[in-house]
C-alpha cells in the first residue's frame, strides 16, 4: 500500500475522527495560500455538517464510487442502524473495503447506464481520479470490470434515504441508470460535478443540471446554502460555479414537492 493510502487504515478506528480534525487544521495553510478558493476549501467541512443534519440512525445509504470508504465510514457512524450499499470497481480497493466494512453490502462493479463488461481506467498515482474515462493527469492502467445500472442492483425489500455519487464525470450515466430508485425512494443526493469530469464523457454540467431538474424532478443546492436554508440554484448559477475560482465541486439534490 502506498504511503498516501495508509491514512485509510485509520477508518473505523478511534483515530479516524482525530485524523479528520488534523486534516482540517492543515487545510488552514492551504486556505491562506489561495484565499480566492475559500469556498472550495470549506466544502469538506460543509459536507460533514450536511451529513450530520440529513442522516438519522436508521437511514440507509448508497455510496457510488466508494474509493477507500471515507464517506461510507461516515454513513456507518451516523446511521448505524441503516443498511448501506456501496460500489467500487477497482479490485484492490474492494479487498480493502471487504476487510474494513464486513457489515456493508459491497458490490465490485462500475455503475453506469448499461450492463455488461466495460473498460475502467485506473490512475496509477492518484487512484481517486480513476473512472470509466480517462480524467485528469497521470499514468493509467486499463482493466475490464463489470458495469451495471443502479436500478438493477436494488434490493427489493429496502428503501434508501441517501445517495452519494462520486465517479469522476460519469455522474450523468449513473443517474440515467437510477431512475427507478429516484422515483421510488426519492433519496437526497450528494453528487460531484467539477469543471472537467463531464467533458470526458461528452456532456456539459448544464446537461447534468437539466437531467436532474427536468427528468428527475430534483432541486439542486450549493451545500453551504442548503445548510443555511436558502433556495436551490438555477442553471446559470450551477454552471458558473464551476469556473475559477470555483464555488463548489459537490452539490446537494433534494426531490421537488
Amino acid at each position: 500500500m502506498r504511503l498516501g493510502q495508509l491514512k485509510y487504515e485509520l477508518l473505523r478506528t478511534p483515530l479516524e475522527r482525530p485524523l479528520m480534525q488534523i486534516r482540517e487544521t492543515l487545510g488552514f495553510f492551504e486556505r491562506r495560500r489561495h484565499p480566492e478558493l475559500r469556498e472550495l476549501h470549506g466544502e469538506a467541512a460543509r459536507i460533514q455538517e450536511a451529513l450530520r443534519r440529513i442522516l438519522t440512525p436508521r437511514s440507509s445509504c448508497i455510496d457510488v464510487g466508494c474509493h477507500y470508504g471515507s464517506m461510507l465510514s461516515c454513513f456507518c457512524r451516523l446511521a448505524p442502524q441503516g443498511h448501506h450499499l456501496a460500489f467500487e470497481a477497482i479490485p484492490a480497493k474492494m479487498r480493502f473495503l471487504e476487510r474494513k466494512f464486513p457489515d456493508v453490502d459491497l458490490r465490485e462493479k462500475a455503475l453506469c447506464d448499461r450492463s455488461g463488461k466495460v473498460r475502467f481506467h485506473v490512475n496509477k498515482t492518484q487512484s481517486g481520479f480513476s473512472g470509466l474515462c480517462r480524467h485528469g493527469d497521470g499514468e493509467f492502467d486499463e482493466i475490464e470490470v463489470e458495469g451495471t445500472r443502479l436500478d438493477d442492483e436494488l434490493p427489493r425489500d429496502r428503501r434508501f434515504d441517501f445517495l452519494k455519487i462520486d465517479v469522476e464525470g460519469a455522474e450523468l450515466l449513473v443517474l440515467r441508470g437510477a431512475m427507478k430508485l429516484l422515483h421510488r425512494d426519492h433519496p437526497i443526493i450528494l453528487f460531484e460535478c467539477g469543471p472537467s469530469g463531464p467533458a470526458a464523457f461528452g456532456y456539459t454540467p448544464g446537461e447534468l443540471f437539466d437531467f436532474l431538474t427536468s427528468a428527475c424532478h430534483y432541486a439542486i443546492f450549493l451545500v453551504g446554502e442548503y445548510l443555511q436554508g436558502k433556495g436551490p440554484v438555477d442553471r446559470t448559477t450551477f454552471t458558473s460555479a464551476l469556473a475559477y475560482p470555483f464555488r463548489a465541486f459537490n452539490w446537494v439534490g433534494t426531490p421537488m414537492p
